[in-house]
């Protein structure tokens, strides 16, 4: 009867011992390793460049997505930016990546293209942003 009772503790405790560290996994002086300075970088890598889709169309040989990437820090930087061609099933269809360069403090635009039969691609296709790196 009491074993029951038992287990009940022993899984609340152990519940409370995974919420102690979760809370503590936030503060500064949780990570001995370092992790937390190199996460905080990076979100500060993030919050420094900024791309999206500003069009989406098709062309005489396929489909052309066009975007912009704006770089909000003091020195030019060089990107990666990755964009997939979807039909609005969500299949891929292609997958093109594109290096841009951008000043400091500037907003550049770029365009892709993907070759797509124009007869037997489908009526509309998605492009999406699917990742941009600081090369």
């Amino acid at each position: 009867m009491i074993a029951p009772y038992l287990r009940l503790v022993g899984v609340l405790g152990g519940c409370a011992a995974v919420l102690a560290g979760c809370a503590r996994a936030g503060t500064p002086t949780a990570a001995v390793d370092g992790s937390d300075i190199a996460d905080s970088a990076h979100t500060r890598a993030e919050m420094q460049r900024s791309a999206f889709v500003t069009g989406c169309g098709g062309t005489p040989a396929g489909w052309q997505a066009t975007a912009v990437v704006s770089n909000r820090d003091a020195v030019e930087h060089r990107y990666l930016v990755v964009i997939s061609f979807l039909t609005a099933e969500s299949t891929v269809l292609d997958r093109t990546s594109t290096e841009v360069t951008v000043a400091p403090g500037a907003t550049q635009d770029f365009t892709t293209e993907t070759p797509l039969d124009p007869v037997t691609r489908p009526e509309s296709v998605r492009c999406v942003l699917r990742g941009i790196e600081q090369l």
